[in-house]
């Protein structure tokens, strides 16, 4: 199978089974028989046509003069996208190409509809978005974001910011890892990386934190070794917020595959961090990178945490929430085209009832975090505000980012400032009697 037929394939596997582009992707370049330079194609038309789904969309939309079936649609997508963002792939083999795939699915037919469509797109004029007045619905093709969530940020934002943040989703991520301090001290650390070939640098960020670029570090001896864990920075500042202390015990109430449970473990001697979720199978994962990463001082279990009766109270509880996971489409794009505000309404039930549910378990004068890998107003502020009007004993509480410069009981961090994912963090403490 060429690479641009498996694409489709697994283009329609998302669209149209919901499944997560990153595990359809992974196992597709774990299973499939493809040279680097196909697997880095692979995954550029993968997911460059999912992020840019709605322009693609409407840059075709004029050529198509006659009924499609829904593959023939995702081929034309997949196909202009590579004309469109792909200089290297000359356009002539792109069309070449997608013309053979549709012949193989659909008959001679179907190649003769594809041929037709690209060869009409390649002659006439692309639709014009930057002439679109209405500032909603031309963010929304040219960023391929969803009109009502371009009007949700317009209610929060100016019409830069909310720019800002749409533009930074559709970039390319910085990755990062999480130095197992435990284990190794950071500047130990990327010299054995370097050592090993890898492009890692120091992040001025997070203390924890390193940046890399390119290759699968998970390849890495140093990974095998448990020195590092794959985390992004902006989920390592939830640390920062909980600010554990020697011998504490720590729920991780939401925790698969366990990072910031994990985190809060190797930045504390002594003490305890049960890891709980609601999936089964996720337990088997959080294991699995403890075991990797040698952590002993832990127990992970099977909870619901919105309804869990827990067996004691904790010092410090993190509730890394279910959430929309708005802010990080830039390595989930097909999110931002499941989600509307039907979806975010139950979230934001779901996280109370998980923020009701876990304060019983927490200790007089303990730490409770709430965060979520989002922008959107409804699940982050509304939330923390509803949760601490509900509750007499429960206050904000201020904690610090020394890298954006700031100290207070909330922050929503947007993927613009420092090329992170999207996230929101809230500190809470629970009164002392």
């Amino acid at each position: 199978m060429t690479v641009r037929a498996l694409a489709l394939e697994l283009y329609e596997e998302v669209i149209d089974n919901k499944a997560y582009s990153n595990i359809v992707l992974n196992d597709a370049l774990r299973f499939e028989e493809l040279n680097p330079q196909d697997k880095g194609l692979l995954t550029e038309i993968l997911y460059g046509t999912l992020q840019h789904k709605l322009t693609l969309e409407y840059y075709v939309r004029p050529f198509i003069k006659t009924k499609l079936r829904r593959w023939q649609r995702y081929l034309l997508l997949i196909s202009v996208y590579q004309l469109e963002y792909l200089d290297r792939v000359p356009d002539f083999a792109v069309i070449n190409e997608a013309v053979e795939i549709a012949k193989e699915r659909g008959g001679l037919q179907a190649g003769k509809q594809i041929n037709g469509i690209l060869r009409a797109y390649l002659r006439g004029e692309r639709p014009d978005i930057d002439g679109i007045k209405n500032d909603a619905a031309r963010l929304s093709l040219k960023y391929s974001m969803p009109k009502w969530l371009v009007n949700h940020w317009f209610k929060h934002y100016s019409t830069e910011e909310t720019e800002r943040i749409i533009s930074s989703l559709n970039e390319k991520p910085q990755m990062y890892l999480r130095v197992n301090k435990k284990r190794v001290d950071r500047s130990n650390l990327i010299e054995m990386l370097l050592d090993e070939g890898y492009d890692v640098r120091e992040s001025a960020l997070h203390p924890d934190a390193i940046e890399f670029n390119g290759q699968n570090i998970t390849h890495s001896d140093s990974y095998k070794d448990g020195f590092f864990a794959i985390q992004d920075v902006s989920s390592m500042f939830v640390n920062l917020a909980l600010d554990p202390e020697d011998n504490d015990d720590i729920l991780d109430a939401c925790s698969a595959p366990g990072g910031k449970g994990l985190h809060a473990l190797e930045s504390m001697d002594g003490g305890s961090v049960s890891l709980g979720d609601v999936h089964e199978h996720k337990i088997t994962l959080i294991d699995n990178e403890a075991a990797r990463l040698k952590h002993t001082n832990y127990e992970a279990f099977v909870a619901d945490a919105a309804a869990y009766d827990y067996d004691r109270r904790y010092d410090r509880i993190i509730v890394d929430a279910p959430c929309s996971g708005l802010g990080v489409v830039k390595r989930k794009p097909e999110i931002k085209y499941e989600r509307n505000e039907n979806s975010i309404n139950e979230l934001v039930e779901l996280q109370l009832e998980i923020l009701d549910n876990v304060k019983k378990y927490l200790k007089p004068g303990g730490v409770l975090i709430y965060s979520t890998c989002t922008i959107h107003q409804l699940e982050n502020e509304n939330v923390a505000y509803t949760f601490k009007k509900r509750h007499d004993d429960i206050e904000f509480d201020n904690f610090s980012i020394p890298a954006f410069n700031f100290t207070g009981p909330y922050r929503q961090i947007l993927p613009y400032e420092h090329h992170t994912d999207g996230f929101f963090i809230a500190r809470f403490k629970k009164s002392d009697s």
